[in-house]
């Protein structure tokens, strides 16, 4: 979790990992715009169950690579990431997987935004389990543009993540609970 006026000095695992917590919330921004698309138009672009798990990889990917100071936070949206593969590996219901990685893609948006205060951002946090409901019940006429604006509003906060430096998501390494 960032403090963006301090610069610890980035090692190259810091850097590594920032760039593949970026990279794992443009994959999921990009894969629930994908979903979104694939509902309105009535036609998969990707199969279902490749793209619940390409979500939660990227949703692992994220908790793998997550800097938040509190550790009992950080904890939290892990086992939510690491739920997911865990749930998605032991073949668990499609909709507990899915709500474990849009959980934890909430809790992010929710980090990035008290972090950060990217507009639009605020949403997400609603806005994703909202999703997680309506794919639940399997309204996905009531899905897809839900989805399209969780994507959408995801992808805004990658475009921003992407244009700050690295050392915005590591703040200071010395307030990092271990």
């Amino acid at each position: 979790m960032a403090n963006p006026e301090i610069e610890s000095e980035l090692d190259g695992i810091d850097r590594l990992s920032v760039c593949f917590y970026r990279l794992g919330l443009s994959l999921a921004a990009l894969l629930l715009v994908c979903r979104g698309a694939s509902l309105l138009s009535g036609q998969d672009f990707l199969a279902p169950s490749v793209w619940l798990t390409a979500l939660v990889v990227a949703s692992g990917v994220c908790g793998l690579c997550l800097h938040v100071y509190d550790k009992r936070m950080r904890f939290i949206l892990q086992v939510f990431a690491w739920g997911g593969l865990v749930l998605s590996a032991s073949g668990a219901p499609e909709v507990m997987v899915l709500g474990a990685s849009l959980a934890m893609l909430s809790g992010l948006a929710f980090k990035e935004q008290f972090c950060f205060a990217i507009p639009g951002i605020k949403a997400l946090p609603l806005l994703l389990p909202l999703l997680w409901g309506l794919e639940w019940v399997q309204l996905g006429w009531a899905a897809a543009p839900v989805a399209l604006a969780c994507g959408l509003l995801l992808g805004l906060l990658c475009l921003a993540k992407w244009r700050m430096p690295l050392h915005f998501d590591i703040g200071d390494k010395g307030r990092y609970q271990i």
